[in-house]
């Protein structure tokens, strides 16, 4: 093994605006033993109980975190370092904002576009911060590989499936990469390295409320994982990984 993905639990380490990253010192000392490369993943599903990503000051602390951890981590683990700020900002907007399977616990579409919004300026103010701290740094922006079909006797939502196919699938990415809300400060660079994370249920039949069904391994209208890798490809022409 010589990459890992490595998960900085950002409400754990953040406490009333102090950071105490000493947890990760058993994880910095094995991936140094045995020269193992950590994509740092400071994000993934949870903020400390203070923090408001509705809030305009949401994007500011999540960068001085981002920010911190940089600064804890980059002289300690051999380079070149890589960061992944936020965590699948679609799946997160769609289970916070949404569904109400985590938090924020809320559960509308424009809840869930004000939210995923948020995380993606946050993201970007992130990438920024970490830069200042490490120019060289790289940024593995991770989302799920998604196709949504309609149902076989539900025509009438193929609009609606290729919708989320084709852009709510993209658009955490659209905006990192500065082709939505350029004013955040999106940029390719910014964006730098997508991560598709491929799932048995990434594929899925369109279901009109809540989560969609996940289509049997048989069925006839699963597209091959290559022509999904090559339709984000195609959209942004950025180095790619599989993250999971």
């Amino acid at each position: 093994i010589a990459v890992v993905r490595e998960g900085i639990p950002w409400p754990l380490v953040e406490r009333d605006g102090r950071y105490d990253f000493s947890p990760l010192e058993p994880f910095i000392a094995a991936m140094n033993r045995h020269q193992i490369l950590p994509i740092w993943d400071l994000c993934h599903y949870g903020y400390p109980d203070d923090v408001d990503p509705f809030e305009p000051d949401f994007g500011e602390r999540f960068a001085a975190y981002a920010r911190a951890a940089a600064e804890y981590v980059v002289p300690r683990v051999r380079g070149p370092h890589f960061f992944t700020p936020i965590n699948e900002i679609t799946f997160f907007g769609f289970m916070g904002g949404e569904w109400g399977w985590a938090a924020p616990f809320r559960n509308t579409i424009e809840d869930r576009h004000a939210f995923r919004l948020s995380l993606c300026a946050a993201d970007i103010a992130a990438v920024k911060a970490i830069r200042e701290v490490d120019p060289e740094a790289r940024m593995v922006h991770i989302d799920p590989l998604v196709l949504v079909v309609p149902p076989k006797d539900r025509p009438d939502l193929a609009d609606e499936a290729a919708h989320e196919t084709l852009e709510d699938t993209f658009y955490a990415w659209d905006v990192i990469a500065g082709q939505r809300h350029p004013e955040l400060g999106g940029a390719p660079e910014i964006l730098d390295i997508v991560g598709v994370n491929c799932y048995s249920f990434g594929q899925m039949e369109f279901r009109e409320q809540g989560p969609h069904a996940a289509l049997p391994p048989d069925d006839p209208r699963i597209k091959p994982l290559g022509e999904l890798l090559t339709r984000v490809w195609d959209r942004y022409r950025r180095p790619m990984i599989v993250g999971e």
